[in-house]
């Protein structure tokens, strides 16, 4: 489904879902959280209704972000 370089892969050390969201879209069993806007290539601001258990996710003020190198270059590979 997503393709990123081995070298992002490599970079994302704490991934607990086995990279499942390269292969499905989704996150675990979970779909991957949405993002709202992208604040750099390394962090996304995202909407998410359950706020997993993900070594990734940051929250800061109430706002909910990500900080996984795959998910950020997926993100960058939708051109969003």
């Amino acid at each position: 489904m997503f393709k990123v370089p081995a070298e992002v892969i490599h970079k994302t050390t704490k991934c607990g879902h086995n990279f499942s969201c390269l292969e499905t879209g989704s996150c675990g069993d979970s779909p991957m959280c949405g993002v709202q806007t992208r604040l750099g290539d390394g962090v996304v601001c995202v909407s998410v209704s359950d706020w997993r258990d993900c070594a990734y996710h940051l929250d800061f003020g109430g706002a909910k972000f990500c900080v996984c190198p795959v998910r950020c270059a997926i993100h960058r590979q939708q051109g969003l």
